[in-house]
């Protein structure tokens, strides 16, 4: 009954919004919120302001909009962030996870999930080895730098700490979660005591 009335209720609120004059808030953010990257970066806002925010992207955005309606915690990481900027969005890693998204119980996975000790080697499908490399020559001499990257021991796994690309770059984690999938298979394997939806029963 609840996922039946539910677009119907979102109509009624549009329109009573309408109605009542007030201007509509398509993100969904509470008033004098900072906007999000997509939403700076359409141009219709000002500026950000303070070092907080991301600089505005020169092409287009990834849209990981869908996404964000469970996963908010990532629409300000430093990682999806970075991404997004090079319209890479969430689909080019996890996949287009439309099962996932639209299980309102959340006990479907994700098309692609990645166990810690092989995630270099999706980053590596974008990111040149070489590249990496070379880059790390050119930090040597730099004092601003309180720890100095090293990509050959990282890659080579001869590094205890930071061990993994994500050690490092952005918070790209769930640190609490309440549905636990096997990342090879996508069984679930543990679930905490979340109710689920109530389920549409015919008339």
């Amino acid at each position: 009954m609840r996922t039946v009335l539910w677009p119907a209720l979102l109509s009624a609120a549009s329109a009573l919004s309408l109605l009542s004059g007030e201007s509509a808030n398509p993100s969904g953010q509470a008033p004098g919120a900072a906007p999000s990257l997509r939403e700076r970066a359409a141009g219709d806002l000002p500026p950000p302001v303070g070092q907080g925010q991301p600089a505005l992207p020169a092409g287009p955005v990834a849209d990981n909009s869908r996404c964000f309606v469970c996963h908010a915690n990532y629409e300000d990481e430093a990682l999806s962030v970075t991404h997004a900027k090079a319209n890479v969005g969430c689909i080019r890693c996890h996949g287009q996870s439309s099962p996932h998204s639209t299980d309102e119980d959340g006990l479907t996975a994700p098309d692609r999930m990645f166990r810690k000790e092989v995630l270099r080697l999706n980053c590596l499908t974008c990111h040149d080895w070489v590249k990496l490399l070379a880059s790390d020559k050119t930090k040597v001499a730099r004092t601003d730098l309180k720890e100095k990257p090293d990509h050959q021991a990282v890659l080579e796994g001869r590094v205890r700490d930071k061990r993994f690309c994500t050690d490092c770059h952005g918070e790209h984690r769930m640190y609490y979660r309440n549905r636990v999938w096997d990342k090879r298979s996508g069984a679930l394997v543990a679930k905490d005591g979340t109710p689920r939806m109530l389920p549409v029963t015919p008339k």
